[in-house]
């Protein structure tokens, strides 16, 4: 299925495109999407609210929910109609002496769903600087007869109630939640080409971000929280702002800003040269405290280049795709 963008898709059309992978199933599907990530991962009080988060994303999600996971869980668990996930379960993971590792979806393993959220808070062992994140995803549809900025509301009360470090919020991929899934469609030469394309998607892999960004943010979204201890390296929220010009609105949050980057959301379309001013005016406020990512996020297209000798296709790639919004 092609994304025609010569007409303003509607958010139900934009619903029923997905990228497959080779036996049809899809792959990736363009949605909204929160990512979280936030430090403190054995106090008690974190994994409270953490746990609220999960509980009230599945109140949203109602019985759509069809399979989930806890920590060393072999398999997913699967709800007849009708079930839920066992709260008493969710609560048993704010003990700081267990692993909190949680994922729920609406679809089968290895499919793109629109209702899916993942989350973790170490693995009982854990550093100062250790990241932990929470990964949701929504239809554009579940939002059409809620009030005005409820996306953003509920996405600064999330960084408000975690006190995320960094934070992004706004539309981009939905890949499948378990992590063979996820994996293969980041590795799919196609799913390459479009998130190059389609440039304001965002695209995460929370075993990476929560590695390699400990001490940046990954890139920028519509919406991007940064706490305060980053902010500092660049003189702070109002320094930001000033560099990044009028389209920019700031939200203070617990922990520190989240910038909005223009009036609504965006697709681009860098093959039309339809780079979003404003995320490029705020990529490139940011940049300074974009992390050094290195590792691959993305598989690099079939045949891409030129690429350095001795280089990684792959990882080249995912610099390219992390720098979108530097502003050269």
């Amino acid at each position: 299925m092609q994304l025609d963008l010569s007409a303003l898709p509607t958010p139900a059309e934009l619903e029923q495109y997905y990228i497959p992978f080779p036996d049809g199933r899809p792959a990736a599907r363009i949605g909204l999407r929160l990512s979280l990530y936030f430090r403190h991962l054995g106090e008690a009080e974190l994994r409270k609210s953490l746990v609220r988060c999960i509980e009230h994303y599945l109140s949203l999600a109602g019985d759509r929910i069809m399979l989930y996971s806890f920590a060393n869980d072999r398999q997913y668990r699967k709800l007849k109609p009708g079930q839920h996930v066992d709260p008493e379960k969710l609560l048993a993971m704010i003990n700081p002496e267990k692993e909190f590792e949680f994922d729920a979806s609406a679809a089968d393993e290895g499919f793109a769903t629109h209702w899916a959220l993942s989350a973790m808070s170490s693995q009982i062992k854990f550093r100062e600087d250790e990241l932990g994140y929470m990964l949701a995803y929504l239809p554009f549809t579940a939002l059409e007869n809620a009030p005005t900025r409820s996306f953003t509301k509920y996405f600064l009360h999330l960084c408000n109630v975690l006190a995320v470090e960094h934070a992004y919020g706004g539309m981009g991929w939905v890949l499948p939640f378990d992590l063979g899934g996820h994996n293969g469609a980041l590795n799919l030469p196609e799913f390459a080409q479009q998130a190059w394309r389609f440039c304001a998607l965002d695209v995460d892999d929370p075993s990476g971000t929560m590695l390699h960004c400990r001490d940046g943010i990954k890139s920028i979204n519509w919406l991007t929280a940064v706490s305060n201890r980053l902010l500092e390296r660049v003189g702070g929220a109002d320094a930001v702002a000033r560099m990044a010009g009028h389209e920019i609105i700031v939200h203070p949050y617990s922990n520190g800003s989240v910038f909005q980057a223009g009036a609504n959301p965006q697709i681009g379309d860098s093959y039309q040269g339809l780079i979003p001013p404003a995320y490029l005016a705020l990529g490139k406020a940011l940049k300074p405290i974009r992390a050094a990512y290195k590792d691959t996020l993305l598989h690099a297209p079939t045949n891409y280049g030129p690429v350095p000798t001795g280089e990684s296709p792959n990882k080249v790639f995912t610099q390219r795709w992390l720098a979108r919004f530097d502003g050269g």
